[in-house]
């Protein structure tokens, strides 16, 4: 026997007390968990985002840090529960290209997916997913805040980014447990179910937040009711319009000329046709584009009206007798300003015999 075979020989002879350590390590080594994996399926994974929004914030101030995180961490859990719900009717939707979807590509994960955007568009078509104007406009000011964010920095009021986050926490956690809960199988569901219970109480609280600040707000804005509108940034029926606005909840300004072409946007967005649209120059001080309608005032929250944002001046809203559109109540016309006939023109007198 070789030296090398009588070495190898003594470390394995088992009256040697070294054979029931190594044996006993080589066992531990099996048995012992290895490093965490990272097991986050699409619902899990939005649900998991959820949380970590609550948890940012659910400080009494939070910082500047944890509202950036909070606003990427939303916008997130926005796109992974959407697509899984674009997922769920076919997994090829979720393609850029849906023509060009293989499974291969879809099992890898190498593709690209579509946008927000898109995907809306496409659970609107496809599944006839319905969604709110107020939610699509909640929606779509999440994503430009965390687009500016990610590639520009962004400087925002705190109070206005949390009552954003509110409308979208409130629109998700609805959208999962009224339609992507009945794609999702039962005890998968259950799991999700009692992590999503932490973001209801977490809701809750920002909600008693709001009704809190709001009612601290009442006497300020009984006095002005008739110039308050509900702000563009927290969504509050806050703002005060008098020489531009100035929310009194979240403390946004805006001039007068900003504001205007916010509110078009906004009316535009949430009626969805141009039969209720109207920006024109201001018809008693002349300001360009500040003649805005439809328009909601806290005094008369089912009244529309016409407003100049920038001299206050207001219209009632009159129904042309022609094709049924709005237009602002001024003096005794009767039509809208596209209908109306044109004036007769006025004979040019001829010189000269």
């Amino acid at each position: 026997m070789t030296d090398t075979e009588h070495l190898a020989s003594d470390t394995t002879h088992p009256d040697d007390p070294g054979v029931d350590a190594a044996a006993t390590e080589a066992t531990d080594r099996t048995q012992r968990p290895g490093p965490p994996q990272v097991d986050f399926p699409p619902v899990r994974n939005g649900i998991d985002y959820l949380t970590s929004v609550i948890e940012l914030l659910d400080a009494t101030q939070p910082s500047a840090r944890d509202l950036k995180y909070a606003v990427l961490h939303l916008q997130a859990a926005t796109e992974v529960l959407l697509k899984a719900r674009l997922q769920a009717e076919h997994w090829s939707l979720i393609f850029t290209e849906p023509l060009n979807a293989t499974r291969e590509k879809f099992t890898s994960g190498d593709f690209v997916s579509c946008t927000v955007e898109e995907t809306i568009d496409r659970l609107q078509r496809l599944a006839d997913v319905r969604f709110e104007p107020k939610h699509l406009r909640a929606i779509k000011n999440l994503t430009q805040d965390r687009n500016k964010l990610q590639h520009y920095g962004l400087t925002h009021n705190a109070l206005a980014i949390e009552g954003r986050a509110a409308e979208v926490l409130h629109f998700l956690l609805d959208f999962v447990h009224l339609d992507l809960s009945r794609h999702i199988d039962r005890e998968e569901w259950e799991r999700m179910d009692m992590e999503l219970s932490m973001v209801r109480r977490g809701l809750g609280r920002m909600g008693k937040f709001v009704t809190t600040r709001m009612n601290d707000l009442k006497g300020e804005i009984a006095e002005v009711a008739d110039h308050i509108v509900q702000c563009p940034d927290c969504d509050q029926w806050a703002a005060i319009v008098l020489h531009g606005s100035r929310c009194a909840f979240c403390h946004q300004v805006h001039d007068p000329a900003a504001f205007a072409a916010s509110w078009y946007q906004r009316a535009r967005e949430e009626i969805q046709g141009e039969d209720w649209t109207y920006q024109n120059d201001c018809p008693d001080c002349g300001a360009e584009r500040a003649f805005i309608g439809p328009v909601f005032f806290e005094s008369a929250r089912d009244q529309p009206r016409f407003a100049c944002f920038h001299c206050q001046f207001t219209a009632a809203t009159a129904l042309c007798t022609r094709c049924a559109r709005p237009f602002p109540a001024i003096g005794s016309r009767s039509e809208c300003g596209t209908c109306m006939p044109p004036s007769p023109a006025v004979p040019t007198p001829r010189s000269g015999p």
